[in-house]
């Protein structure tokens, strides 16, 4: 209960009625376990249903394991999350694991195949030789000259969700978006780049961000 006084004589008060079903709260080990052995896809099903699933259907997901690693890299393990059909295409967002920098791939396969990869720098403020957009700036104009992606469409770098919070922290979020066209011959994951070459690409940004570290905190770092 909340009450509200708005004068010292007068006041109201409002009752809030909170619902919890206690028998979604009994299920929810189950569920718990259910994604710890099939993954999240199968949170809203039975054991039975996603067992099924995994045996009817298990080929599909060993051959989009084979094709993932044979395009991104075999050297690294990778998650696919949140997959999306939409009727001409279909997406998929790809965490790779045990690589440098990149985060994530979130891919949209189709005639172009888009893809948008993410990597993110946390930055102290107070470590930096210059300000956090002066240093934003130097990366966009930096990054515009390298030759990454086909001449007629390169990868462009998008710094606009990058921001400073707190009182010294910022994350530099670095999002580049690949656009890659295939011949009718072709398949959907031609020309896409490996997880090698993406954080190759983001290793180019680390660079900047070193280089406008203080002399002092290069010494120590």
């Amino acid at each position: 209960m909340r009450c509200i006084t708005w004068n010292k004589q007068s006041y109201f008060c409002i009752i809030s009625t909170y619902y919890i079903d206690m028998d979604d709260i009994m299920k929810q080990p189950e569920r718990d376990n259910r994604i710890k052995k099939y993954g999240g896809w199968a949170m809203n099903i039975s054991d039975t249903e996603a067992e099924k699933i995994v045996h009817d259907y298990g080929d599909v997901a060993y051959l989009f394991k084979r094709i993932i690693e044979d395009v991104f890299g075999k050297k690294y393990s990778y998650g696919v999350q949140d997959t999306e059909w939409s009727g001409d295409s279909f997406t998929w967002s790809i965490f790779p694991e045990g690589n440098r920098f990149l985060d994530e791939i979130a891919i949209t396969f189709g005639n172009p195949t888009n893809m948008i990869a993410q990597c993110n720098f946390e930055v102290k403020q107070s470590l930096l030789d210059c300000e956090f957009d002066e240093l934003l700036t130097e990366i966009d104009e930096e990054s515009s000259n390298w030759d990454y992606g086909d001449p007629d469409v390169p990868w462009e770098l998008d710094l606009g969700t990058s921001d400073c919070y707190g009182e010294d922290e910022c994350n530099a979020a670095c999002w580049v978006h690949i656009s890659a066209y295939h011949s009718d011959s072709g398949n959907v994951f031609q020309d896409l780049p490996t997880v090698d070459e993406l954080d190759d690409y983001f290793e180019r940004i680390k660079e900047i961000i070193d280089s406008h570290k203080k002399k002092t905190v290069k010494k120590g770092s």
